[in-house]
């Protein structure tokens, strides 16, 4: 791991522990509230899926991975469409408890809502880390070949 972080530009770095922060915060609540029965296993688990399917596209188009020859890092960038997916899922994110407020209610509304935030910032995750990943190997980095 220490290894790969040295190939890896700090922020996006600092974007990835950020996921994973905001990801175990959200598993967590989200358990919880499965565990007090205000939301069926299956009702979050679809929750989680289409989460997590949103958090894929928006990932894929939002986040530029590539290798900076001159920096030798791994760096994230966004470009203008980027920019403006990220708007979408912002307005997205802000109104998913008014859309889904037509068919849930109350604290199964809020579990919801949250196995969709856990969906979203997984996928997200996984992407970023898969694509970082990707990138490392087509440099040549993750994996250097040892000479013998």
């Amino acid at each position: 791991r220490k290894e790969v972080a040295a190939f890896v530009h700090r922020k996006l770095l600092f974007r990835l522990r950020r996921l994973a922060l905001f990801f175990v915060i959200v598993t967590v609540l989200l358990i919880s509230e499965i565990s007090q029965n205000y939301i069926a296993c299956i009702l979050a688990f679809a929750g989680f899926f289409n989460g997590f399917i949103i958090g894929f596209i928006v990932a894929q188009r939002m986040h530029t991975i590539t290798w900076d020859k001159e920096a030798l890092q791994v760096v994230g960038k966004m470009d203008t469409i980027g920019i403006i997916i990220l708007v979408i899922y912002l307005l997205f994110a802000i109104t998913r408890r008014w859309i889904f407020s037509h068919w849930l209610e109350g604290h199964a509304l809020g579990a919801f809502v949250l196995s969709i935030s856990c969906g979203a910032i997984a996928s997200r995750l996984w992407f970023i880390r898969k694509k970082s990943r990707g990138v490392l190997k087509e440099a040549g980095r993750l994996h250097p070949i040892k000479e013998v």
